[in-house]
C-alpha cells in the first residue's frame, strides 16, 4: 500500500491527469473522462514517486477521500478513473444531472480576486464550470488554498435558477453552473 505522505502526491497527480492533461501521461480518455486504470498504473510506475503503486492503492484514495475527487467504474470491459468535477477539458461530457439548487450556495475567493467578482462575477476561467460549495465552511475551506483569510461570498442560487440558469450534481457536496453574475452575490461574514 502507499504511504500516508504520498497520498497527497497521488490525489493531486490524479487530479491533474483526469481534469486537465491525460496527454501528459501517454493516456487516452473516453468521452466520459475516464481512463483505464491499468494504463493509469503503469503511467504512474514510470514515475520514481509511484513506482511500486498497485490498484488497490488507487481505491484506498477514492474511498476515502473526503471531497469525492474520483469515481471507479466499469466501462468497456475495463476497471476506469475519472474525475467527478474540476476539468479543464473542453471535449469530455461528464453528463452532470440538472437540478433545483438551495436558496443559498457560497463561493471562496480572495480578497484580490473578490473586487474583479463584484465587477464582472464569477466566471468558469480554465475550467468548464463554476464551482460552487452548499456550505460556508466549505467554501471556506476552499479559498483557504489561496489565501490564510477567505472571502466567503453567499451565492443567490434560487433566484439564478428562477431566473433560468441551471444548475448541476456532481458526486459530491460541490454544485455547478456556467457563470454567476454579480448580481447574486453578496459577501458574508
Amino acid at each position: 500500500m502507499i504511504e500516508n505522505k504520498y497520498k497527497t502526491s497521488l490525489s493531486k497527480t490524479l487530479s491533474y491527469i483526469l481534469r486537465h492533461h491525460p496527454e501528459d501521461f501517454d493516456l487516452e480518455m473516453e468521452i466520459n473522462g475516464t481512463v483505464v486504470i491499468n494504463n493509469l498504473l503503469e503511467a504512474l510506475r514510470d514515475d520514481n514517486r509511484f513506482a511500486n503503486i498497485e490498484f488497490e492503492d488507487i481505491q484506498q484514495l477514492v474511498e476515502n477521500d473526503n471531497k469525492n475527487r474520483f469515481t471507479i467504474i466499469e466501462y468497456k470491459n475495463n476497471k476506469r478513473i475519472k474525475a467527478n468535477y474540476g476539468h479543464s477539458i473542453e471535449w469530455i461530457n461528464l453528463d452532470y444531472t440538472t437540478i433545483k439548487p438551495p436558496q443559498f450556495l457560497y463561493h471562496g475567493t480572495t480578497e484580490k480576486y473578490y473586487k474583479n467578482i463584484l465587477k464582472e462575477g464569477i466566471k468558469k476561467m480554465g475550467r468548464k464550470y463554476v464551482h460552487l460549495s452548499k456550505t460556508k465552511q466549505q467554501a471556506r475551506q476552499v479559498g483557504k488554498r489561496r489565501t490564510k483569510n477567505p472571502i466567503v461570498l453567499k451565492i443567490y442560487a434560487e433566484k439564478m435558477y428562477q431566473d433560468g440558469y441551471s444548475f448541476f450534481k456532481t458526486n459530491s457536496d460541490i454544485l455547478l453552473t456556467e457563470y454567476v453574475d454579480s448580481k447574486y452575490i453578496e459577501k458574508t461574514k
